[in-house]
């Protein structure tokens, strides 16, 4: 019986030393593909007062802003907004 119990307990840590590792491999592969984007938001060619915008809430790497959600940025209204998405698109395939 101490036999199957014990099979039983290593099976569960088997399964979630796997479960974990998987999560761990997921989120490396997730950073090193947002690494692919590590430049200066200037790559993008943007107006100075945008560029002023975003560094200014401390968005000075490209990849600080992909999948942000840039209409809660004071000061970057629907244009603004649709001028970095046209300028990201050149450079991130999303």
């Amino acid at each position: 019986m101490d036999n199957v119990n014990n099979k039983l307990i290593m099976e569960r840590e088997l399964a979630k030393i796997n479960k974990d590792f998987l999560e761990s491999l997921y989120n490396y592969r997730s950073y090193i593909k947002k690494c692919e984007y590590d430049a200066p938001i200037d790559v993008l060619c943007l107006p100075k007062d945008i560029l002023n915008i975003l560094q200014r809430n401390g968005l000075v790497r490209v990849f600080d802003i992909i999948d942000l959600d840039l209409t809660k940025i004071k000061g970057l209204g629907s244009s603004r907004i649709s001028h970095i998405n046209t300028q990201l698109k050149k450079l991130v395939p999303m």
